[in-house]
């Protein structure tokens, strides 16, 4: 009876009186998806896990939400307008198992000069990140940032840098020769176009509806901060700036800052 109950609870949604359809199922950690409502006014989406939550504010019809990296075996999944509960799902997340990346690359001193330095940029990124608007574009779906791209980091993996632990791998890294052109996933504005201490010269794009990419360790940047690019379109060479240990491309995906599997998105349809 109680398995009974529990497949149930994990397999049933509830709605109140409202139209919400949950238009994706990339259920894994770190899945990025989808919800379509009728009326985003003062609607949000929240993503209950762990004693923790994460919030996703509605900022059109179609809403891009997050299954955390770290969210266990289930979450709960809510859609909350005005403070009242108008949908609900609980979530099995389906598990994924994370390879060990051993790296090794130049140390380079980390003098005051060099710390203050990282400090500002990582203030730069969690600007960019912070900016909400309604979708720039109109596809329904990334591409991916390479042609015949050939992944050599997956998301997730647990690195261990010049032999000491490090934090997980938040992007997936295609190794491609330098010069290698790199294209906008999806279309919209480019509001970090910068060369960073430890990503190199780096692009991040804002599309709207809280999701943005990011493009690291470039040789060239091609475009500027402010503007309005196409999805396909050239914004950098592949090259080896930064942290790196040769020519590869370091592709990330966000929503609202949360962190997602590229190889997944790059998967949807919404």
């Amino acid at each position: 009876m109680v398995r009974f109950f529990l497949f149930l609870l994990l397999t049933v949604s509830f709605a109140w009186g409202e139209e919400v359809k949950l238009l994706t199922e990339n259920f894994y950690p770190a899945g990025l998806n989808v919800i379509q409502v009728d009326n985003p006014q003062n609607l949000k989406v929240v993503v209950l896990y762990r004693d923790k939550k994460l919030t996703f504010p509605a900022l059109g019809k179609k809403v891009f939400f997050a299954i955390p990296y770290d969210s266990g075996k289930f979450v709960e999944l809510q859609v909350i307008r005005d403070g009242k509960t108008i949908y609900k799902k609980f979530i099995k997340v389906k598990q994924k198992k994370y390879r060990i990346s051993r790296i090794t690359v130049k140390s380079r001193k980390l003098t005051k000069k060099v710390l203050e330095r990282i400090k500002r940029e990582r203030q730069l990124i969690r600007k960019a990140f912070s900016i909400r608007e309604e979708a720039l574009f109109t596809e329904n779906s990334f591409i991916p940032p390479l042609k015949n791209p050939r992944m050599s980091t997956p998301f997730g993996a647990k690195r261990i840098i010049n032999g000491k632990k490090r934090s997980i791998h938040w992007g997936v890294d295609y190794s491609a020769p330098r010069g290698t052109p790199v294209y906008a996933s999806l279309t919209g504005k480019v509001v970090l176009a910068k060369e960073l201490f430890y990503t190199g010269k780096t692009v991040i794009i804002s599309h709207g509806a809280g999701l943005f990419t990011l493009y690291a360790h470039l040789s060239k940047i091609d475009v500027k901060e402010g503007q309005m690019v196409k999805r396909g379109q050239v914004i950098g060479k592949v090259g080896s700036t930064g942290r790196s240990t040769g020519p590869h491309l370091h592709f990330g995906v966000y929503v609202n800052s949360v962190r997602t599997d590229p190889s997944l998105a790059l998967k949807l349809k919404w």
